[in-house]
């Protein structure tokens, strides 16, 4: 909490600063910098539109918009920054073991500084926590410092970012009430479901390469005395589409150290997602297929079919879990394929809703994401 305390301090008296200090650049060299990012942008895969996929922006590194696009002058660095804060929460109730849980919170603050087109940084700090009541004499909970770091992007492209939870992760977004992903740092996995997917261990480290609002190319690393996971990112944000490869790797064990399976030094994705309007974008088919292979486990199938009118959402999602062999037993007749199944009402950035599962799983849950 001190380390947090510090970032918070910081972030504030930067936020506050009255720094209208000249720009060191000469008109001619704005000019220059302005041309080199004007150049490429005429090389990237990329345009200036919306995009109507969800963004995660707790675990991706993504890019930040000039709050002051129309100016290339000599304003100081602290005169055009901006306050991002984003959640991405979860509150449920297990209807099937009559449990209160909240698996999932994420609280991120931060500051983006923008000095032109030249340079952005953005310093962030991310709280998680758990809360689970199992009955009115036994609850467990906890809060703690999840990520922090800052991001910057140089000449509006390159990538540098320094952060606890430093490794590109694997896609957690999903188009149901409850996701199919869980975090090492915050789960029992213990309770959960053999189709879902684990976070990998992570550690504090770098992430760099090339960003632009719509794709990113990257090589991110953790660094500790005992592991030292690195990942290589390709991915584009369209319109209505994402897709992204992923590769990650460690020397000792990805996997987290209570989810059980030893020696899963490399693990491979690949996922695309998209959405389909209808009827002048009042009815919209969402869509997901996605493959992951994890060392000294399994395959993972997952796919997403749903139906978004208005505030309504109606989704599925069938799971795979194709053991390879080396892991531990599993009735393939049994633990082969699980279908869940949602219904909820999305009021902008709240849900709330249903959601069950073929296994016995059944939910009421609330999530909030921004």
């Amino acid at each position: 909490m001190k380390i947090l305390f510090k970032i918070m301090l910081l972030t504030l008296l930067l936020s506050y600063s009255k720094m209208f200090a000249q720009s060191p650049y000469t008109e001619k060299d704005q000019k220059f910098f302005k041309a080199m990012a004007n150049i490429l942008s005429l090389v990237e895969i990329e345009r200036q539109t919306e995009s109507f996929i969800d963004y995660d922006y707790i675990h991706e590194s993504y890019k930040r918009a000039n709050p002051r696009k129309d100016s290339f002058s000599s304003r100081a660095l602290y005169e055009l920054s901006t306050i991002e804060f984003h959640m991405n929460t979860l509150i449920g109730v297990s209807l099937e073991k009559k449990r209160f849980t909240m698996p999932d919170m994420y609280l991120s603050l931060g500051k983006s500084f923008h000095y032109d087109w030249i340079f952005s940084a953005t310093p962030f700090a991310t709280l998680s926590g758990k809360f689970d009541v199992f009955d009115k004499n036994k609850s467990t909970g906890k809060i703690e410092l999840y990520d922090a770091g800052i991001e910057t992007i140089t000449l509006t492209r390159i990538l540098l970012s320094f952060r606890m939870k430093a490794a590109n992760d694997i896609n957690g977004s999903t188009f149901m009430l409850l996701p199919s992903v869980v975090d090492s740092a915050t789960e029992n996995f213990d309770d959960i479901a053999h189709w879902y997917l684990p976070r990998v261990n992570n550690e504090m480290g770098l992430r760099a390469g090339f960003i632009g609002h719509y794709f990113e190319l990257s090589y991110s690393q953790g660094f500790s005395g005992e592991s030292s996971p690195l990942a290589v990112l390709f991915k584009i944000n369209g319109d209505f589409f994402k897709t992204q490869i992923l590769y990650q790797h460690e020397k000792n064990n990805l996997s987290p150290n209570n989810y059980g399976y030893n020696n899963t030094r490399n693990i491979i994705q690949l996922s695309a997602m998209g959405k389909l309007p209808l009827l002048d974008r009042t009815i919209w088919i969402n869509m997901l297929g996605e493959y992951t292979w994890r060392q000294n486990d399994a395959h993972y199938l997952r796919f997403e079919l749903g139906l978004e009118w208005k505030i309504l959402n109606i989704a599925i999602r069938p799971l795979f879990y194709i053991d390879n062999k080396t892991s531990k037993n599993i009735n393939e007749k049994r633990d082969l394929f699980c279908l869940e199944y949602s219904a909820y009402l999305k009021f902008y950035s709240v849900y709330f809703g249903f959601q069950g599962a073929t296994d016995g799983r059944y939910y009421i849950a609330l999530k909030a994401l921004f």
